[in-house]
């Protein structure tokens, strides 16, 4: 299992997209030294994949404007994934999951150095991730700028990745790369509001089809048997994001605050990608926070998707996998969190504590497509975390 689709499944449980790129601030990112532990657990409906994730992550000052972040994470893969899919005898579409005892271990790596000026920020940083059959290096930098008296910052940020792929039981490697800018800006409208709006453009040249994933092809007439092909996708991707979001803070209901996201997802595969997301940051009593919230995401299918082929119309390049057809998501969740105030050496303790649950179906996409419900599930996420200042 390699780092991509890790990424891409928790990336769809939280209907983001995936991406290397830090997201700072102008200003310094951390007056203290700061920790963070995360535990997540990720599970499919009708005994799935299973991922569960140990995440630990600090922030720690040097001098007056340097920062050194680092950030280590380990995650375990567990059970079967979709392989390909197939017609049955009444001629419905089936998948054909791979076995149960799927496990896969992922180790992974990051630092970044930031240095805050007055107004300007900039930042560098790489990291590394590995797996029996995968191997990921990466490099950013960013710059953030304070203009307009601190109501606007611009952000510029840069990142590459270079992978290689060896497949368990196949004797090649295959290597890709991946370049991905960010342009953004934050507008503080006024004591009660703020707009937030990034674009992002991403690269991706080399193998980029899934070694693990095949296409059946349906026999010809006259023959008795059909035809597994390996995934074949084109070997480079453009990819166009724009995420804005407004947030509202009201004072009367005890300091809450509503935070409305909308994402456009375009790539030159044909995937188009609406994504909608409303959270509500409530106070209550003594520190503590609830945080409900919803999402809808639904997107079209990639040009060479098709759930199964016949000779007519499979082509040098193909794919079956259930996450480049059209479907929809609806999903939600609930999120507590509890601060602890604190004297000594210890200033602040934060618990934070997660359940999201969403529901996968090719019905959901806007359009009305409907391919049948053979690739339909549904996955829950839980997470805990503990963050503590120094």
């Amino acid at each position: 299992m390699s780092k991509k689709n890790l990424i891409s499944r928790l990336s769809l449980a939280a209907l983001a997209l995936p991406g290397l790129i830090p997201q700072a601030e102008a200003g310094r990112a951390e007056e203290t030294y700061n920790t963070d532990a995360q535990y997540v657990h990720y599970e499919e409906s009708g005994g799935r994949m299973q991922v569960d994730v140990a995440e630990i992550s600090a922030a720690i000052p040097i001098g007056k404007a340097y920062t050194l972040a680092l950030d280590f994470v380990s995650d375990t893969i567990s059970g079967a994934s979709p392989m390909y899919n197939a017609k049955n005898a009444q001629g419905e579409v089936e998948q054909v999951l791979s076995g149960a005892s799927i496990t896969e271990q992922r180790y992974a790596g990051t630092a970044s150095l930031s240095y805050a000026f007055d107004d300007v920020s900039v930042s560098v940083g790489g990291g590394v991730s590995s797996e029996h059959d995968y191997l990921s290096n990466y490099i950013n930098a960013g710059l953030s700028w304070d203009l307009n008296k601190k109501l606007t910052t611009l952000n510029v940020s840069v990142s590459a990745a270079f992978d290689e792929v060896s497949p368990t039981g196949q004797n090649y490697t295959k290597n890709k790369t991946s370049q991905q800018f960010l342009l953004g800006v934050t507008q503080i409208i006024d004591k009660n509001s703020l707009l937030q709006s990034n674009m992002t453009f991403s690269f991706n040249k080399g193998f980029l089809s899934d070694p693990y994933k095949s296409v059946y092809v349906e026999p010809a007439a006259g023959a008795r048997f059909g035809q597994i092909l390996d995934d074949n996708r084109p070997d480079n991707k453009f990819q166009w994001a724009w995420l804005t979001r407004y947030v509202r803070h009201f004072k009367t209901l005890n300091k809450a605050a509503l935070h409305a996201d909308y994402r456009l997802y375009v790539d030159d595969w044909g995937v188009t990608a609406n994504m909608v997301e409303l959270s509500w940051f409530q106070p209550i009593a003594e520190e503590w926070q609830i945080i409900p919230r919803f999402r809808y995401y639904t997107q079209d299918q990639a040009n060479f998707y098709s759930a199964v082929f016949d000779s007519a119309t499979v082509g040098s390049v193909h794919s079956s996998d259930y996450r480049l057809a059209g479907f929809g998501a609806l999903g939600g969740g609930v999120k507590l969190t509890k601060n602890f105030q604190m004297n000594g050496m210890v200033k602040d303790i934060k618990l934070q504590a997660a359940f999201d649950y969403y529901d996968r179906k090719a019905s959901y996409q806007i359009g009305g497509h409907n391919e049948g419900t053979f690739a339909d599930y549904s996955f829950y996420m839980v997470t805990a975390s503990i963050n503590v200042k120094f």
